[in-house]
Parts: C-alpha cells; sequence; structure tokens
C-alpha cells in the first residue's frame, strides 16, 4: 500500500487481494506515459481536480 495523507487517500495495489475484481476507470499522469495504452477508457495528464490535479484529459 501507499500512503497519501495530504489527499487522504491510500493506494492498494490490487495484485495483494486476489479474489477482488478489479475494472481500471481511468488513467492518470498519462502526459508521462512512455507505452501508448489504447483501450477507451480516459487519460488524465496528471490526477483528478478533486485530488489536487488538473483534471485535464489529454488524447488517447
Amino acid at each position: 500500500m501507499t500512503n497519501h495523507p495530504t489527499l487522504g487517500l491510500v493506494d492498494v495495489f490490487v495484485a495483494t487481494i486476489p479474489t477482488l475484481e478489479f475494472k481500471p476507470g481511468v488513467h492518470v499522469n498519462y502526459a508521462e506515459t512512455v507505452l501508448p495504452i489504447r483501450d477507451g477508457l480516459p487519460k488524465l495528464k496528471d490526477f483528478p481536480a478533486e485530488l489536487g490535479g488538473s483534471g485535464e484529459a489529454v488524447a488517447e
């Protein structure tokens, strides 16, 4: 897990809960991507505005 106390958020890595059904909903920090992902999901430049980012979407 990764704690983000300033955001009030804790990341729990999906691989640590093998029985959890996981469906991603958005890609964050996509402006820094090295490997483009063409899956039709929204891609954000950084983080959602609710978490202190710009919330700006980038093209797939």
